[in-house]
Parts: C-alpha cells; sequence; structure tokens
C-alpha cells in the first residue's frame, strides 16, 4: 500500500495546557533548526479554533502542534509535500518527528513537569484521500502494515486498532498500545527500523 501525507497524534496525559508558552519555544525552535531536515518557517495561534489545532509550528514540509482535536490534547506532526510512498518508512519518518518534538517539550524547562506524553495512544491518519479513501477496505489493507510497524516500534507489545470511520474526515486509525512506554527507548527503536 502506497500513502502520502501523514498525520501523525500522540495524547497528552492532561486533558487542558496553558498553550501561551509554546509561541516563544517554537520560535526558538526555529532559530535553532530543532527539526534538523525541515525548513521550519513561523509559528501561527490558533487557540480561538475549537478543538482546533492551538499554537502550531508550520514548516515548509509539514506542520507540528499541540492539537486539541476530538477532544484529545496530544502532539500532533501532519506532513504536507512529500511523494507517495511504502507504510513503513512514511511512518517511521512521522514517528521520529513526532516523538523527538514530545521528548524536547517535556524537557523544556519553561514548561517542565506541565506536559507529559502518553505514547501508547496514538492517531495516525492519511490526509490524502484519493490514495486512502476512508473505507473499511483502506482500513482492512492498512491494518496488518500498520500493525507491523507499531509491533516493531513497542517491541512487541498488544495493540489494538481502531478505524475512525468518520466518512467526512479523512482516513485514520486510532491505536492503543499496552504497556508503559518510554519516549526515548521508543526512538532508539526507531533508529534501527
Amino acid at each position: 500500500m502506497q500513502i502520502q501525507q501523514v498525520r501523525v497524534k500522540i495524547s497528552a496525559r492532561q486533558s487542558e495546557f496553558d498553550q501561551e508558552p509554546l509561541i516563544a519555544i517554537f520560535h526558538r525552535w526555529i532559530r535553532e533548526n530543532r527539526l534538523g531536515d525541515h525548513l521550519l518557517i513561523d509559528v501561527a495561534d490558533y487557540r480561538h479554533v475549537p478543538e482546533g489545532p492551538g499554537i502550531m509550528l508550520i514548516a515548509h514540509e509539514a506542520h507540528l502542534g499541540l492539537d486539541e482535536g476530538n477532544g484529545q490534547l496530544g502532539m500532533m506532526y501532519a506532513r504536507k509535500r512529500d511523494a507517495i510512498g511504502e507504510v513503513g518508512p512514511r511512518l517511521a519518518e512521522a514517528f521520529g518527528v513526532v516523538l523527538t518534538a514530545c521528548d524536547a517539550l517535556v524537557k523544556e524547562p519553561s514548561i517542565a513537569g506541565t506536559l507529559d506524553f502518553d505514547v501508547g495512544r496514538v492517531e495516525i491518519h492519511v490526509m490524502s484521500r484519493l490514495v486512502a479513501p476512508n473505507t473499511a477496505e483502506t482500513f482492512d489493507a492498512f491494518r496488518p502494515l500498520v500493525s507491523e510497524f507499531l509491533a516493531a516500534l513497542y517491541s512487541g507489545a498488544d495493540i489494538a486498532l481502531h478505524h475512525l470511520n468518520q466518512p467526512r474526515r479523512p482516513f485514520g486509525v486510532r491505536a492503543e498500545i499496552a504497556g508503559e512506554h518510554q519516549i526515548n527507548d521508543l526512538l532508539t527503536r526507531l533508529a534501527s527500523l
């Protein structure tokens, strides 16, 4: 299965978080080029949008932010410009960026102790409706590929995948991974996939 424009969201443990400090943090990330392979451009404030994308870090290739969609706070990475490609490499790239961002935010001194992520609760969307219509057939084709990727990343943990069957929205799945997992362990495993 070939996909493009992958979006990955890792849930926060908190249901609410004051995003104001992210403006300064993300501007500093731009100056420091914190997402190496991405051309970081600007910071956008969408906190006024109910269940919206919050404060976003805009890159040429993608955007990243503390999303509040579906009533769940979480770090979201959405690839905008990429060629169509295999599921595994596309997921590896997206997970690499979103996990790196989660790790960096948790370690930010200005918000220390106020934000944490449950890396066992993940949403994956394929934003290109042309290559991945939101149908049961797409889920049937996607399920074994994403299960294989997540099993390797989460070291064989039990994984439950649920089709987010919302006809007016892009194709998506919610993954619930059993056990406790650490961001650094996932980043280490990801480097060897």
